[in-house]
């Protein structure tokens, strides 16, 4: 058994599940197999696949190409994959993902043409007192919220471009998913 199998077991075991966030403005398809049979539904742009069920591929709906492949984008079930644009085309941000065929899944893939998943929650802006402290966060889908409230969403998963943090001395506090873009970051928002 190769080591991917094994790690597989300990996944399931542990309910860790693969998920897809759709920040492009394509919708795509994304696909289970929890059922035994691969079912593809349509992820639109703005939303993310759920999070108590295991997705294993994407693709987009209109048959254009993800990075120069049309067919089904398999990853590991660990993997959270986030869509974006990119030009006229999409860029993905996954740690391990693999072309392959429709027929990889085994069973024919039934399409279901409905709209599927939760939508995205960001963090857009921070309100801040005199002293420059951080007091509330704009959250979509949700308007403003306090640290407590924000927290919680945070470590719930519920928004996605926070992360928490729990140092060892202070207290926790909230900061944005890294990546290579400094305008998003939340030190870069807000209110006084």
């Amino acid at each position: 058994m190769g080591i991917y199998e094994e790690l597989k077991k300990i996944w399931k075991m542990l309910g860790i599940k693969g998920h897809v966030k759709n920040y492009s403005s394509k919708p795509l398809w994304v696909l289970e197999t929890e059922s035994g049979h691969p079912i593809a539904r349509v992820l639109s742009p703005g939303f993310k696949t759920p999070i108590d069920v295991d997705v294993d591929g994407f693709k987009r709906v209109d048959g254009g190409a993800i990075e120069g492949h049309k067919n089904w984008w398999k990853f590991y079930d660990f993997s959270t994959v986030e869509v974006f644009d990119r030009g006229s085309g999409l860029s993905v941000s996954v740690i391990s993902k693999r072309a392959v065929p429709e027929k990889h899944f085994g069973d024919p893939v039934l399409y279901k043409e409905v709209k599927w998943g939760t939508p995205i929650q960001v963090i857009s802006d921070i309100r801040r007192d005199k002293k420059k402290r951080i007091v509330s966060y704009f959250v979509s889908g949700k308007g403003w919220v306090e640290f407590e409230q924000a927290l919680q969403l945070t470590c719930h998963h519920q928004i996605d471009n926070a992360r928490p943090v729990f140092p060892i001395h202070g207290n926790p506090y909230i900061r944005t998913r890294r990546d290579p873009s400094i305008f998003n970051n939340l030190s870069n928002k807000g209110r006084t």
